[in-house]
């Protein structure tokens, strides 16, 4: 389904937006232009909308590059010490939590 095919959804006044919903609603409109700017058939004598598109694909790069190394960054919860305390408390909730494994000989 197109865009413009969606029904229009009433936007609330930005005073009365929260800051999810004013982030959602500029997000939107960002994605928006950007896919109408790099839509654009490639005018090679019309510099001013080159530099336009070429900032354009630049920003969408960026982003998507920004997207990608968050998902590949350890998540905060992978820190030693917060692994350490949750197995802290799952010894005092009496749970086992070294894990032996049947094959090993080391010991």
């Amino acid at each position: 389904m197109a865009l413009k095919e969606l029904s229009a959804i009433p936007e609330k006044p930005v005073a009365e937006m929260t800051d999810a919903e004013a982030f959602a609603s500029n997000f939107r409109k960002s994605l928006n232009f950007n896919h109408e700017v790099l839509s654009r058939a490639v005018d090679w004598g019309d510099l001013v909308m080159l530099k336009m598109k070429e900032r354009v694909a630049q920003s969408t790069q960026t982003a998507a590059v920004r997207i990608k190394v968050a998902e590949l960054a350890p998540r905060a919860d992978d820190s030693v010490v917060n692994r350490l305390m949750q197995r802290v408390a799952a010894i005092r909730r009496g749970e086992r939590v070294i894990e032996i494994d049947p094959g090993d000989i080391s010991e």
